[in-house]
């Protein structure tokens, strides 16, 4: 009895929390000054501008490519270097990154869990820059990664990873790691204006004896410099008997200021074996704030989640994570 009411208290608690830091970004907007570009290159990287397209624009078609890219690319390389968007920083310059992450999860049904997180990629001595040694227990080589909980489990794995070509639009990269697998991906991005942009990446691998594909394919659409609005989708396919599977995920990006943002997020994602369901849905809200250094941040997300196995009942519970990460990050 002592620990449900402990357990609703903590919860409400939390909620209130993260919905007063809601209530705050938004009041906020109108007291800061706006973020300009500059503001947001120098939070994201710095030496070279990220969002330089590295072409020559002597001809319209490139100027026009050049001040879109430019102009897309500020808020969105904030965002997506802010939150270690893996799945999207994937095509980023070549550099070092260590993340060291510890999750304290309440599970409405479960209970309390923690679980240590540690994702890195730096290059190897004397080798060339194009090369990096990949160490990641987060799972976000898997292309469903951003769909789950922050406590969910993923594949762990260590490997190499050659980025063979990358340009303003096309990139090509090849990955190795100790499971064994070997997997090639291709991407590709297009700004439709100067607000919108969209990009496909496709992936082949091999892994053991299951040869699989996934394609992803994502719209991000820049409403201004404060909220940044993604649409992200994925089908994947394996040579054994999980057959499809297919997710979907809404993520609406807000500024609060250089160090701190909000996510909001829903997600989902089916199979079609044994037979077509849903076999997880949730909603949630993360906020993340730098704090005492440059390189400590905290997050916290509460979420609603919905949960079935096969052959089992749906189970719905609130999830509260509290993420606390150290960032080591040098481009």
């Amino acid at each position: 009895m002592i620990a449900d009411k402990l357990s609703v208290t903590l919860t409400t608690a939390l909620l209130t929390v993260c919905l007063s830091l809601a209530t705050e970004a938004t009041a906020g907007e109108k007291e800061q000054q706006k973020p300009d570009e500059a503001e947001v290159g120098e939070t994201a990287t710095q030496a070279l501008d990220p969002c330089d397209a590295g072409i020559n624009p002597d001809e319209m078609i490139d100027i026009a490519y050049q001040y879109l890219n430019t102009k897309f690319c500020q808020p969105a390389l904030w965002f997506d270097s802010f939150f270690l968007d893996d799945r999207v920083e994937e095509d980023s310059r070549a550099g070092t990154q260590v993340r060291w992450g510890n999750d304290f999860s309440y599970y409405g049904v479960d209970g309390f869990k923690y679980r240590a997180q540690l994702n890195a990629r730096f290059h190897l001595p004397g080798a060339s820059k194009k090369l990096k040694l990949i160490i990641d227990s987060q799972g976000d080589d898997d292309p469903f990664a951003f769909l789950r909980s922050p406590d969910d489990d993923g594949e762990r794995d260590i490997g190499l990873r050659y980025d063979w070509y990358s340009s303003e639009r096309v990139s090509f990269n090849i990955k190795a790691n100790l499971q064994p697998k070997i997997e090639a991906r291709w991407g590709y991005t297009y700004p439709l204006s100067e607000a919108t942009t969209t990009r496909l990446t496709q992936k082949l691998y091999q892994k053991k004896k299951v040869t699989g594909e996934s394609t992803e394919f994502d719209i991000e659409h820049v409403f201004n410099d404060y909220y940044l609005l993604r649409w992200s989708s994925v089908a994947q396919y394996e040579t054994r008997d999980n057959g499809w599977e297919f997710g979907s995920s809404l993520r609406l990006y807000h500024y609060i200021s250089p160090v701190r943002a909000l996510n909001y997020i829903a997600s989902i994602y089916g199979v079609d074996t044994p037979y077509h369901y849903v076999e997880n849905a949730r909603i949630a809200v993360t906020y993340r704030q730098q704090f005492l250094r440059e390189w400590l941040f905290f997050e916290i997300t509460p979420e609603y989640n919905w949960h079935k196995e096969v052959d089992e009942d749906r189970v719905e519970q609130v999830i509260l994570t509290l993420r606390l990460e150290v960032l080591f990050k040098n481009f």
